[in-house]
């Protein structure tokens, strides 16, 4: 956890958080796994084809969030496994949220 009690992989910036992310598409489910390098490593069930995995990883961290998935956007690493995802809104309300999922894939 960061000084601001948010994981080490979410990173406070105005008007909401960046949260680093170890994406790995083509597994059975959609879920948090822990933590690699910094980042949340995200299994991802969707294939990387034509954004499908990006879209689906976008999708899970809008609900893990508790955001509406318009507020989340890929920032850097679209077609790498090492991504940057912006998530808009209540950046304290968002690293609460995050943080209750760091607490269960710990």
């Amino acid at each position: 956890m960061s000084g601001t009690g948010a994981p080490e992989w979410v990173t406070r910036r105005d008007g909401g958080v960046v949260v680093a992310v170890k994406a790995v598409p083509r597994s059975r489910r959609t879920a948090a796994v822990g933590v690699q390098d910094g980042a949340v490593r995200i299994q991802i069930a969707a294939a990387p084809h034509k954004g499908q995995s990006n879209a689906a990883l976008c999708a899970y961290l809008a609900d893990a969030a508790g955001v509406r998935p318009s507020a989340v956007r890929m920032r850097r690493g679209s077609s790498g496994a090492r991504k940057f995802i912006e998530i808009d809104g209540d950046a304290v309300g968002i690293e609460a949220r995050l943080s209750a999922l760091a607490r269960e894939i710990a």
